[in-house]
């Protein structure tokens, strides 16, 4: 999805109506919370899975667990750095607690609508374009 250009530098406040990065709460919002523990967990990875792709030399290759945040900003360079607070919420994953150190971003609306993985991100910067068409068609390209 492309936005509008009066939306090309954007507050943390207008990221943060789009983007969660946040298990909710499972007694006030049983339904998202499923489908974030369900489709927007990344792990556990390390010692606790380490057949998968994301692992390379018994080491996590892919920048996580990402660490707390109490806001949104967005850094000298145009890049989100999402709000991820310790807000309590934790899910128990082949037997390892997570926490919102592994969310991956989403768009509750659309995550509720369609029940599967969508990983939303904010993109300002004309050189995520490339990034981004690549990793669409890296399946079909090989």
């Amino acid at each position: 999805m492309f936005l509008h250009p009066s939306n090309k530098y954007p507050t943390p406040e207008d990221i943060n109506k789009i983007i969660s990065i946040e298990l909710p709460d499972q007694k006030a919002n049983p339904i998202l919370h499923e489908c974030v523990k369900n489709q927007m967990i990344h792990g556990p990875c390390e010692s606790a899975n380490r057949h998968l792709p994301c692992m390379k030399d018994d080491k996590y290759s892919k920048f996580s667990p990402k660490k707390f945040q109490l806001t949104t900003i967005v850094d000298q360079d145009g890049y989100p750095i999402y709000k991820r607070r310790n807000n309590g919420n934790v899910i128990e994953e082949s037997g390892v607690m997570l926490d919102n150190h592994y969310v991956v971003p989403n768009n509750p609306k659309l995550l509720l609508k369609y029940k599967a993985h969508i990983n939303v991100e904010w993109c300002n910067q004309s050189t995520s374009i490339k990034y981004l068409f690549k990793y669409i068609n890296k399946d079909m390209i090989g």
